[in-house]
Formats: C-alpha cells, structure tokens, sequence
C-alpha cells in the first residue's frame, strides 16, 4: 500500500453502520395498510463497489414511522428519519464517531415486496452515491465472523510483496519488505514499513485508530519525502475493509484512490487498489499480499 498527496481531509465513505437489536426484535410482520412496514433485507452498492449486505427495518407507531438499519451484520443504529408517502420511502441516518458524523440518506420505491432506490453515504460533509436493493424475506442467520474486527488483529511482524505499476504520484511500482505493526492502546496501531521498490529503498509510517462503536478504521499514511494522506476504512463485514482515500492533484489532474483489504486468516490478508482520474472510471493499480510471520 502507498501514500497519496492528500487533496484535503474531507473522505467520502462506501458504507454505514447498522440496526439497533430493539429496533430488530419490534419488526411488525407486513401490514396491508401500511405496506413498508416490515424487515427487508438485500444490498447497498457505492459505485462498481462489491455489494454489502443491508437489513432495513420499518415499524409503525401511530401515525408515523421508525426504523433501524444494518449493514454488513455489524453495530446497529436506529434510523433518526423515516417518511413514508404512497408508495415511496425516505430514510436518514447517521451516528458521531471519532472519525467524523457518518451519515445516510436514501430514497427507496416500493413495488410488492420489493424496495429499490437511490441515496448517498459520508463522512463529515463530502458524500458518495450508493443504490439499495431490498426484498422482503424472512431473516436469514448471520455469518459469524472469522477475524474479530479490532486494531490488533494487525500487531506483529508480517512480510509484504506488491505487484503493481508505477504510476506517480500514486504509487512507485512493485515492491517487497515487511510491515511492523505496534499496539498503541486498545484501538490504536501505529506501523513501520521497509522494504524496496525498483531495488531503492522504501518506507512508509502509519498511525492505524479503530473506533468499535462504528467499527470504521481510520489510517494517516506518511511516506518519506511524500505527505500525509487520510483514508477511513469501513469493516463492519468481518472479512472485508473497504477504504477511500482523500484524492490527490498532480499537474492539474484529480486522481482518486481506493482500496479493498480482505481478511483471509488471522495471519494474512491482501489489497488490491484502483485508481480514478479526474472522476473517469477505476483501473486497477496493483495489489498486495501480507503474511505474518510473528
């Protein structure tokens, strides 16, 4: 993985956090005359992203709506807004952490037991484009994850090799060497890594913190004679990290990253990256692959 020149540290995300347990456990079942009301599980997409899974859950109270949502099967929050008009619904929801407000906005059609629709996600106030795609049917069981989500899941000493292009200002090509990660405190890691690229030597330092309440992972990057740069990362499926970072600007161009890190094992995970230009469409960068082996 590399360093970008951060363009600012407003990071748009690709994913929420999730439904409250009493949210879940007061689902009422379908109700003719309130036809969106109900547990309606499918999936939220951020642009050519891999699809997550989404429970979204709507009671009546009276004369007005309330609700919670999950995503990923993680943390859960209630929803803060739910309106219902005919056959369309608009939800809001959003949650502080140390990260940031992140934040939820959609609206959704219903058409039988189907809800698809439009909204956008953020943190703080830059926000991505997602889709929704919901169908009513009964809960599924959750799949337990494999890898407990915590920053210490990275402490020790693990090898590296990346195989990827070079392309400034993003990243100086294919290169090998090992990652020391330290525990910092309880949510807090901070990392050494050495290696080389093109046979010169190469190093970067981290500062990792994880925030358990909205399990998203915030990295500040430093690269030598490069700057800093923010990504947040959401893990709130075990297995996956998905990052965005701040976007670089080199010579008048706008070049965005992103990154998927999957969790294989307890002792090894891999990165791919993509790059965008000037908000084209993503191409591969390279990818990596981390083994610990202490």
């Amino acid at each position: 993985m590399q360093t970008l020149r951060a363009g600012g540290i407003g990071l748009v995300l690709a994913a929420l956090v999730s439904a409250t347990a009493a949210g879940q456990r007061n689902v009422q079942p379908a109700d003719p005359g309130a036809p969106t009301v109900g547990a309606w599980r499918g999936t939220i997409r951020a642009g050519a992203d891999a699809p997550t899974p989404l429970v979204l859950s709507i009671i009546k109270r009276g004369d007005s709506y309330a609700g919670a949502i999950n995503i990923g099967g993680a943390n859960e929050i209630p929803l803060r807004r739910v309106t219902v008009d005919a056959n369309r619904l608009a939800v809001e929801s959003g949650v502080e952490s140390k990260i940031g407000t992140l934040a939820l906005t959609a609206d959704l059609l219903l058409d039988g037991n189907k809800m698809s629709g439009t909204g956008t996600m953020s943190v703080g106030p830059l926000p991505v484009a997602v889709t929704i795609e919901l169908q009513r049917q009964p809960r599924a069981d959750v799949l337990q994850p494999t890898v407990e989500q915590r920053a210490a899941y990275f402490v020790g000493r693990w090898t590296f090799e990346y195989l990827g292009g070079e392309f400034a200002p993003l990243s100086p090509g294919s290169r090998t060497g090992t990652a020391t990660f330290t525990g910092n405190g309880t949510d807090a890691v901070t990392a050494e890594i050495a290696g080389t690229a093109d046979g010169k030597p190469y190093r970067e330092q981290w500062s990792m913190t994880f925030d358990p309440a909205t399990q998203m992972l915030a990295v500040v990057e430093r690269r030598s004679g490069g700057p800093e740069v923010l990504s947040v990362g959401n893990w709130q499926t075990p297995l996956a990290i998905r990052f965005t970072a701040a976007p670089v600007r080199d010579q008048g161009r706008r070049y965005q990253l992103r990154r998927l890190l999957r969790v294989l094992s307890d002792s090894s995970f891999n990165v791919v990256e993509e790059f965008s230009i000037d908000g084209g469409p993503y191409r591969r960068l390279g990818q990596a692959t981390f083994e610990k082996v202490r």
